[in-house]
């Protein structure tokens, strides 16, 4: 094109953008400045409005209290003996007893019970009056002959569940005389969440993931099990090394102990020097292994340690985190920490050979515990693994769950390439010729850019990198597109979503479309003031 075709092409859009803009009373008064104005105030009003909603809770719930003038008749008596009981040492009446002589107050004090299935069957008379609802939380570990009696409890079912987690097992009732697991005994068995889902239970998804704090630790299982639907945040970094494989020259001891003492060793090392660091009293840790036998190993060697190094014990007493935890993988789910180590355990026996037997991992629906798993990390995920993904031979077993841990191990080895391929920096192209517009200005200025940043379908439009921190995000700049408009409510698009990315360490920068089309260099000067202020700010923290 010559100088005369590319000054016509601009200036006849330029002439046609403004005839449309004149046209749209929305476009034609449109002030960024006002937007932002009535987002802060939207902000504002949302954030009253949940705290007040919380107070008006409260308040009918106290209201039901009795007052003086009420406390008559049946409630007088009730109330009488809770005062008694309350007042006892000894011989006192069981707890089913107290409920059933206490039905007609303890509803109004106790509007709401947090009981086991088990619990509901033990201490709830069949004559009790039906709540208005119940409610079951992990309900895929929930068999539905223990969920029926507590659903007849109520007047509405609500089921909470992750059907890609694990399903109720006879794990306990698989260990012999001696109290030794056999995982191949291990059997699953059909949950309350499965008959629900089975019988056509219109579903509610909650899609939005903001446990991990670090995007790439729930990307794998984002990518493996929910066809990559979970929205999940990017953290300010510009290379994700939440997940990390540590490699452990270990012997499985495959026909005795079904152990790897190496891998015990190792993990044992690295909670002392969590703990020993200081670390302890910020990030909670955790430990999951593969099978019991395992767990048991590192908590008779935590145990060891810690009456042999006493400065460890105080360190672990007072640390002011959550209790750090052993647990294997049928009874880890609904935990979670900041940090988790993750013992393989299995690997090549003392003969150099490696069995593709993986214990429940080999049966249908294995797959769901290596998810339970990889999910429970805020922080980071450190794997001790003497088995590398080769050693896996696909060949030789077709169960998905085998595979899968070939892939996790995979994407622990090479995750950070593997993030890079889906994201940072050359992962997809900008949005928009306006986002293209955007970059080029700050290209322009000196600034290094990587536009769509994150793995999963949300993603930051533009990211600025950190001069004094090349491996942090100094901004992130959402421009009014296609994420944007992606979010479903008001509330998503000006408030939450910005709360959770403010939350994870991000500053966050928007700029309008429309005053970029009307005059670029007062949004592009105030992007420029806030990028100079936060640089600033960042030499001093670096210095």
């Amino acid at each position: 094109m010559t100088e005369l075709d590319v000054f016509f092409d601009f200036s006849y859009k330029n002439w046609w953008l403004k005839r449309v803009f004149d046209k749209e009373p929305l476009l034609s008064n449109f002030s960024g400045a006002t937007h932002d104005h009535k987002i802060a105030e939207f902000k504002k009003i949302d954030e009253n409005f949940q705290q007040l909603t919380q107070k008006y809770i409260v308040a009918k719930l106290r209201g039901k209290i009795p007052t003086e003038a009420e406390i008559t008749g049946e409630l007088s008596k009730e109330i009488a003996f809770l005062r008694r009981e309350a007042q006892k040492q000894k011989q006192h009446k069981s707890i089913r007893q107290v409920i059933h002589q206490s039905r007609q107050i303890l509803p109004r004090v106790k509007p709401c019970l947090l009981m086991s299935p088990l619990s509901v069957a033990q201490y709830l008379d069949a004559g009790h009056a039906l709540f208005d609802v119940v409610i079951f939380d992990e309900a895929s570990q929930i068999p539905t002959w223990d969920a029926v009696g507590a659903i007849a409890r109520g007047k509405q079912l609500i089921c909470v569940g992750d059907p890609k987690q694990l399903p109720p097992t006879n794990f306990f009732n698989a260990a012999d005389s001696e109290g030794v697991i056999n995982e191949d005994d291990v059997e699953e068995m059909e949950s309350i969440l499965d008959e629900c889902l089975s019988i056509g239970m219109m579903p509610s998804t909650l899609d939005w993931h903001y446990r991990s704090k670090s995007e790439g630790l729930i990307t794998f299982s984002n990518m493996q099990y929910y066809d990559n639907r979970l929205i999940t945040f990017p953290s300010p970094v510009t290379q994700d090394q939440s997940v990390r494989f540590v490699a452990i020259d270990g012997i499985y001891d495959a026909g005795k102990s079904r152990t790897n003492r190496k891998e015990a060793d190792a993990i044992v090392e690295a909670i002392s020097e969590h703990y020993l660091s200081g670390k302890g009293n910020e990030l909670s840790i955790g430990v999951i292994t593969f099978n019991a036998t395992q767990q048991g190993l590192i908590e008779k060697l935590m145990d060891a340690k810690r009456l042999a190094t006493p400065q460890l014990d105080i360190a672990i007493s007072e640390s002011v985190a959550e209790p750090f935890f052993i647990k294997n993988l049928e009874n880890v789910q609904g935990d979670e920490r900041d940090v988790i180590l993750f013992s393989i355990t299995f690997g090549k026996d003392i003969n150099g050979k490696i069995s593709m037997n993986f214990g429940p991992m080999n049966k249908e629906g294995g797959h769901r515990r290596l998810n339970v798993a990889a999910s429970r990390a805020r922080h980071e995920v450190r794997i001790f693994s003497s088995l590398r993904p080769e050693h896996i031979d696909l060949s030789r077993t077709k169960a998905r769950g085998v595979a899968d841990l070939k892939a996790y191990l995979d994407f622990a080895l090479n995750g950070a390439r593997a993030l890079a391929k889906q994201a940072l920096p050359t992962g997809r192209e900008p949005d928009s010729p306006f986002e293209v517009a955007v970059i080029q200005k700050l290209r322009d200025h000196g600034w290094e850019v990587h536009p769509q940043v994150g793995v999963s379908g949300y993603r930051i439009d533009l990211a600025v990198v950190n001069p004094h921190a090349p491996g942090q995000y100094l901004l992130g700049i959402e421009c009014d597109g296609a994420t944007y408009h992606s979010a479903a409510s008001a509330r998503d698009r000006d408030r939450l979503r910005q709360m959770i990315l403010e939350g994870l360490g991000w500053n966050i920068h928007r700029i309008w479309s429309t005053d970029w089309w009307i005059n670029p260099e007062i949004p592009m000067q105030k992007m420029l003031t806030r990028l100079t202020a936060l640089e600033k700010d960042a030499a001093i923290y670096v210095n």
